[in-house]
């Protein structure tokens, strides 16, 4: 991590303001940590499209603070310090990357997945030549047919999972409110089917509260639940969908999405996705309303 000492040392030689220096440097080693977690060790294999990757990633990481995701204003600091690496880089010759700044833009207007796009996940997820695909699919059921957020999944425990009454408890939700969610035959086929198995096999002999786990049988972090979507979405057949740039939480939307398509009043949709003000469950409306032409 020489990059983020040297470009706080550049910073500091310019007179920034100390905060945006000691900001500058952690949001610097956050993004080089990003770009070297999705195989990029040096700069020069750097590419444009990793910007968007980025933010896509930044908009749907949990806030370490406090519940729920990271603020727009907070995301707005790492597009400033993005901008100002990539001036620290072209002008010191550490390495000829310009960050263009079309690129460096966030949009807040929810997009979702079509039916057969998320039809399109489940069957790579089920693929025989998936190792995990019990646990890929039961993911699926927690981001799509549960609509939890990306924070919410990741914490979820397994007796979180009221199966007798068909419910799921989220404990600690958006603004620290809690609610149930219920789930549906399907989900609970799947999630079930994952428990009783694959969930075993990943513990090894250990013990873990957790129901997602990672490979090495430990709590499943929210980056490594969004990299296994990437994978999953580049191995579909759908084209158009592998051009789409994604999280978890665009899971989230589709749902929300498509039980207003399919006539659920959007009360009982805020309830589901545990909004507070139905006013936040009213964007849904105009993604039905497009759709419609």
């Amino acid at each position: 991590m020489f990059l983020s000492e040297n470009f706080r040392k550049w910073l500091e030689t310019l007179n920034y303001n100390p905060h945006t220096v000691k900001l500058g440097y952690w949001n610097t080693k956050e993004f080089l940590s990003f770009l070297e977690q999705n195989q990029t060790n040096h700069l020069k294999h750097f590419r444009n499209e990793q910007i968007k990757n980025y933010l896509d990633y930044l908009q749907h990481r949990p806030n370490c603070n406090r519940s729920g995701s990271l603020s727009a204003g907070y995301i707005n600091k790492h597009i400033t310090t993005l901008r100002l690496l990539s001036k620290y880089l072209q002008l010191t010759g550490v390495a000829n990357i310009a960050i263009k700044p079309e690129l460096l833009k966030t949009t807040e207007t929810a997009t979702y997945l079509t039916k057969p796009e998320i039809q399109a996940l489940y069957k790579a997820a089920k693929d025989r030549d998936n190792l995990y695909r019990q646990r890929d699919t039961a993911m699926l059921g927690i981001y799509y047919g549960c609509g939890l957020r990306a924070s919410e999944g990741a914490a979820l425990n397994i007796s979180d999972l009221l199966f007798d009454k068909k419910l799921l408890y989220v404990r600690q939700g958006k603004g620290y409110r809690q609610r149930y969610v219920p789930i549906s035959k399907q989900v609970k086929a799947d999630l079930q089917e994952y428990i009783f198995n694959q969930r075993n096999e990943l513990l090894t002999g250990k013990k873990s509260e957790a129901l997602l786990l990672g490979r090495r049988g430990e709590r499943w972090s929210v980056q490594g639940i969004y990299n296994r979507l990437q994978l999953l979405k580049s191995q579909t057949t759908n084209e158009e969908l592998k051009q789409k740039n994604f999280g978890l939480h665009i899971l989230r939307h589709s749902i929300a999405t498509h039980l207003l398509q399919d006539g659920m009043r959007l009360e009982n949709i805020a309830l589901f996705l545990g909004h507070k003000s139905i006013e936040s469950t009213q964007k849904y409306t105009h993604l039905v309303n497009e759709s419609a032409f």
